[in-house]
């Protein structure tokens, strides 16, 4: 595990001192604007209620469990495997504990289910929700946690941090454009090898690479991924005023194809994103200030 962030030391801090003094909630909800590093403060308190250390995803632990989604949906089957897990008397020590990340993604069902055992927790169990878009969530689930927000620190600290973990500032910038400036998004992409999409964008615009080649190195990219980074390298040209209106057209371009991608499984991705950089070429950006 990677550690605690700067932003996340205070709600771990908070946590921490609740659990000292008998006072630790039986329902925590751990919410951010996703890639602060939501899951990875759900995983430090879990390892601290279970006096463990390693990666909760893959521990064995006969008092602990960690929930994700299946298919991008957690279902009721999952919170009923849940809810018969934490009626147990614990195995060591006295606490149940359990993780369920992404609870946003919980259907109607198993909100409803999950909420059976909000309201009569028993006694010694912990559950660790986990999300990046609460407002998705039954307001009735959200009432009866104790919530621990994870604000967003300011550019200065997320690249100190980022170079902490090998990122050096020149890598980390274009990148944090790309992924709205989330911190661990960034480390996610680089340590799986994820160049910056800017460096394809400024290829397709030198004109010495086919635009079919530069598509072709993004084969491997998710399609709704490329269309939303490319879409805040534009917003951030447009904020430092370096397009005209033509470039506003073409960011309503990104967003609609966006969309589609979102909703068309059939689509033609090649053709979509050749399209799109035979537009961006031809578009304007004036040079005030250095790429």
């Amino acid at each position: 595990m990677i550690g605690l962030a700067p932003w996340m030391q205070m709600g771990f801090d908070h946590v921490s001192s609740m659990n000292q003094t008998g006072r630790l909630p039986h329902a925590l909800m751990i919410d951010g604007p996703g890639g602060w590093g939501e899951v990875e403060l759900a995983a430090e308190i879990a390892m601290m209620l279970i006096e463990r250390s390693g990666d909760p995803r893959t521990i064995a632990h006969p008092d602990f469990r960690w929930i994700e989604a299946e298919n991008s949906v957690v279902k009721v089957d999952q919170i009923r495997n849940l809810i018969d897990f934490i009626q147990q008397t614990a195995h060591l020590g006295s606490l149940k504990v359990v993780v369920l990340e992404d609870a946003q993604k919980m259907n109607l069902n198993a909100a409803n289910a999950l909420l059976k055992i909000l309201e009569e927790p028993p006694i010694g169990s912990h559950l660790i929700l986990v999300t990046e878009a609460k407002d998705l969530m039954l307001p009735t689930v959200i009432s009866r946690c104790q919530r621990v927000s994870i604000r967003k620190a300011t550019r200065e600290v997320v690249v100190r941090w980022l170079s902490e973990q090998d990122v050096a500032a020149e890598e980390s910038e274009p990148l944090l454009i790309e992924y709205g400036g989330a911190p661990f998004h960034v480390l996610e992409a680089v340590r799986a090898e994820r160049k910056s999409l800017w460096s394809a964008l400024k290829t397709a615009r030198d004109g010495k690479t086919s635009v079919s080649d530069v598509v072709d190195g993004l084969r491997n990219e998710n399609i709704v991924e490329v269309l939303t980074r490319w879409a805040r390298f534009l917003h951030r040209l447009a904020v430092e005023d370096r397009v005209g209106p033509d470039g506003l057209d073409f960011f309503d371009d990104l967003i609609d194809a966006r969309r589609m991608a979102r909703s068309n499984t059939g689509l033609n991705r090649s053709l979509q994103l050749e399209r799109l950089m035979f537009k961006w070429r031809g578009l304007v950006i004036l040079d005030r200030q250095k790429n």
